[in-house]
């Protein structure tokens, strides 16, 4: 076991091999994996928000970056969840003051979900920090180590989504829903 007690160095999930450099990689993915998620559970947690209402404000900011309108119906169809489950997030995220309903130009009778710039302001502060010093690791890197990286994960995204003929690889880059991410931690 490793310090954390989490991640074996024996290659438990991978085949005996002579050189270990592809399991040592691998493993390392799975530590930066986990300190991503407890990164994001404390992040969360000092918003005051539960892992559905953080993806909901994260997808209605890059909505908002990207000029897109989001109807509850959007929101309901990233999440992977119910419309009464919709319902109750935007409640919650417009009493916290993370969200506004507004009227949408198009249809009188519905509503756009727009993050106010509360939440952006507060996201922008939780991660800001974070984020500078992942850019500064990764702008330390040389091109051609780069482009090697950009294979590796490509390709290790295309045997993770090989695994399910739901899964697209050509997507890898768009936002999954909350549904499709979920862990055994998180249920």
């Amino acid at each position: 076991m490793t310090d954390d007690g989490t991640h074996g160095a024996s290659g438990y999930w991978y085949p005996d091999r002579q050189g270990r450099t592809g399991v040592e990689l691998l493993t390392m993915m799975r530590r930066y994996r986990a300190a991503e998620v407890a990164m994001r559970e404390r992040k969360r947690r000092a918003m005051g928000m539960n892992a559905t209402d953080m993806e909901a404000v994260r997808f209605l900011l890059r909505a908002g970056e990207e000029g897109r309108a989001v109807r509850p119906g959007d929101l309901t169809a990233h999440l992977g969840i119910t419309s009464a489950s919709t319902t109750a997030v935007v409640r919650r995220l417009v009493a916290s003051g993370h969200v506004e309903r507004r009227a949408d130009p198009s249809d009188g009778r519905g509503a756009l979900l727009v993050a106010t710039g509360h939440s952006d302001d507060e996201v922008r502060t939780e991660l800001t920090d974070v984020h500078a010093r992942m850019i500064a690791a990764a702008d330390r890197l040389s091109p051609q180590t780069i482009a090697e990286m950009r294979t590796f994960f490509t390709e290790v995204t295309a045997a993770m989504a090989a695994d399910s003929p739901a899964d697209e690889v050509d997507g890898a880059d768009r936002p999954r829903p909350l549904s499709e991410m979920r862990t055994h931690q998180d249920q």
